[in-house]
C-alpha cells in the first residue's frame, strides 16, 4: 500500500544499497594490489511490484525503492581466454630462449676461447712445422696445439650436457609444480560447486580460479573448460589433467643423461599418456630435450668425426721424423672420446713419403687444408640464427601477452581515483536518503503531535 511509512522503506531501501555499494568500493580500495584480484561492482535494481503475484490479487502499491541484484566480478572470460594462450606461448617462447642463449653464451663463438680459434691455432702450428720440419719445438708446440683444441671441444660438449641435465631436472621441477596446482585446482572445484548449489558469494574463489587455470596454461598451454556451476576442466595435450574433484598426474620419464637420451628418451605423459606439447613451459623444456640440444650435440660430433677423419687420413699418408709412417692422429670420433693419439714429437707426420722425413709438404697440407673448420662455422651459424630467432619470438610474445594483459586490466583492475568517485557518490546517496528519513520524521511528528488540537 502507497502511502507516507512508504516512503520510510523506499529510504529503508536506500539506505541499505548505498552501504552496500560502500562496502564493495571499499573492498577493491583494499585489493587494489591483490595479485589476481578482479573488481566487483553492486548491480543496483529497483523494487516494486511481486514478479509473481497470487492469483486475482492486484497490486495497489504505488513506492517501491532500490535493492543489491547481484555483486559481480569484472570479467571477460574470452579475455581470460585469451590470456591463457599468449600467456603459453610466451613462456614456451622464453623458456626456449633463454636456453638457448645460455648454450650460445657457453660455446662462446666468435672469440679467442672457441672452438674455431683453436682450430686455427692448431693449423697455424703446422704451418710452423712446415717452414721447419726438423724444428722439435715446432712439432711440440703442434701436439700441443692440438691438445688445447681437444679440450676446447670437449669444454664445449660438456657445456651442451650440463644445459640439458639443466633442462632435465627443470622439466621435474616444472611437472611437480603442475601435479600442485592441478590438485589446489582440483580442491578449489568442490568449493565452487558447493558455493553454487548454496548461492553463496564466491567471488574469491573465483579469482583464485582464474590464477591457478592461468599458471596451468602456462606451464603446460592447458585447455581450460569454464562449466555452468562455475567449476573448471582442464585438458593437456587432449588428456584430462583436472576433471571436477580428481586430478591426474603429470609425469617424466626417461634417461636423465643426454649419453642416455637416444636410447631412453625422456617422455612427458599425463595419467599415463605420453603426450607431446608444442606450448607453454614444459613444451619448450621438452623440444629441448629432444630436439636442439641433442640436434646441436650431434652436429658437434659430426664436425669431430670430420677433423678426426681429415687429419688422420692425411697424417697417415705422411712420414714421421725418422722415416716411419705416419699413424692415426686422432683417437676418437665425439667430442666426449676425442684424443691426441701420439705423444712423442717426432712422431708427427710431416714429409711426403716420395721425398724424405725433412720434407713439409704433409704439413703444409695439413695447416692449409679444410679438416672439418667450414662444417664449424656452417653449425655455429646456424646456432646463431636459432638463437636470434627465438629471441625475436619471445619478445613478439610478451608483447601480445602484454597487450593481452593490458586489456584485461582495464576490465578487472582497480583503479582507486575510480573507486573514490564510486565511493563519494554511494556516500552522498546515503546522505541523501538520510535526510529523506529526517524530513518524513520531521512531518510525522509534526502530524502526530500537533493535528487536531483543540482550543485550551
Amino acid at each position: 500500500m502507497s502511502g507516507t511509512f512508504s516512503s520510510l522503506t523506499s529510504a529503508l531501501s536506500a539506505l541499505r544499497y548505498n552501504r552496500v555499494a560502500m562496502d564493495v568500493a571499499s573492498n577493491n580500495v583494499a585489493n587494489a594490489s591483490t595479485a589476481g584480484y578482479a573488481r566487483r561492482q553492486v548491480v543496483a535494481q529497483s523494487t516494486g511490484a511481486p514478479a509473481q503475484p497470487v492469483i486475482w490479487s492486484r497490486w495497489d502499491g504505488a513506492v517501491g525503492g532500490v535493492e543489491a541484484g547481484a555483486i559481480t566480478r569484472m570479467v571477460d572470460p574470452i579475455l581470460d581466454a585469451r590470456a591463457r594462450v599468449e600467456h603459453a606461448g610466451s613462456s614456451f617462447s622464453e623458456t626456449r630462449a633463454a636456453s638457448l642463449e645460455n648454450l650460445e653464451t657457453a660455446v662462446a663463438e666468435p672469440g679467442d676461447s672457441g672452438v674455431a680459434a683453436a682450430l686455427q691455432t692448431f693449423q697455424a702450428a703446422w704451418h710452423s712445422v712446415a717452414n721447419n720440419p726438423g724444428d722439435g719445438a715446432a712439432r711440440t708446440q703442434v701436439l700441443a696445439t692440438a691438445k688445447t683444441l681437444r679440450d676446447t671441444i670437449a669444454a664445449q660438449g660438456s657445456a651442451v650436457s650440463d644445459e640439458w641435465d639443466s633442462q632435465r631436472s627443470a622439466i621435474g621441477a616444472a611437472a611437480g609444480e603442475v601435479n600442485q596446482v592441478a590438485g589446489q585446482l582440483a580442491d578449489l572445484n568442490k568449493g565452487l560447486r558447493n558455493s553454487y548449489v548454496g548461492g553463496t558469494d564466491a567471488g574469491t574463489l573465483l579469482d583464485q580460479r582464474d590464477q591457478l587455470t592461468l599458471r596451468l596454461a602456462e606451464l603446460t598451454g592447458a585447455k581450460v573448460s569454464i562449466n555452468p556451476d562455475t567449476t573448471v576442466d582442464v585438458t593437456v595435450a587432449g588428456q584430462d589433467l583436472v576433471k571436477g574433484n580428481n586430478a591426474f598426474a603429470v609425469a617424466v620419464s626417461g634417461s636423465t643423461t643426454l649419453a642416455g637420451n637416444g636410447a631412453d628418451p625422456v617422455t612427458l605423459s599425463v595419467n599415463g599418456t605420453p603426450v607431446t606439447l608444442t606450448t607453454g613451459e614444459l613444451g619448450a623444456q621438452q623440444q629441448l630435450l629432444s630436439t636442439d640440444l641433442p640436434g646441436y650435440q650431434s652436429s658437434l660430433d659430426g664436425f669431430v668425426a670430420t677433423l678426426a677423419s681429415a687429419v688422420n687420413a692425411r697424417h697417415g699418408a705422411g712420414l714421421d721424423l725418422d722415416g716411419a709412417p705416419g699413424g692415426d692422429f686422432w683417437s676418437g670420433t665425439t667430442a666426449a672420446t676425442l684424443q691426441v693419439a701420439i705423444t712423442d714429437p717426432r712422431k708427427v707426420a710431416a714429409a711426403d713419403p716420395a721425398k724424405g722425413g725433412l720434407d713439409n709438404t704433409n704439413a703444409t697440407a695439413l695447416g692449409s687444408g679444410d679438416i672439418g673448420g667450414t662444417q664449424y662455422r656452417n653449425l655455429v651459424t646456424r646456432l646463431g640464427v636459432t638463437v636470434s630467432s627465438a629471441r625475436q619470438g619471445a619478445t613478439n610474445q610478451a608483447t601480445l601477452a602484454a597487450q593481452v594483459d593490458a586489456s584485461r586490466e582495464a576490465v578487472s583492475g582497480v583503479s582507486t581515483d575510480e573507486e573514490m568517485v564510486n565511493l563519494l557518490t554511494a556516500q552522498h546517496g546515503y546522505e541523501a536518503a538520510s535526510r529523506v528519513m529526517t524530513t518524513l520524521d520531521s512531518m510525522l511528528d509534526t502530524l502526530i503531535h500537533d493535528t487536531g488540537l483543540v482550543g485550551r
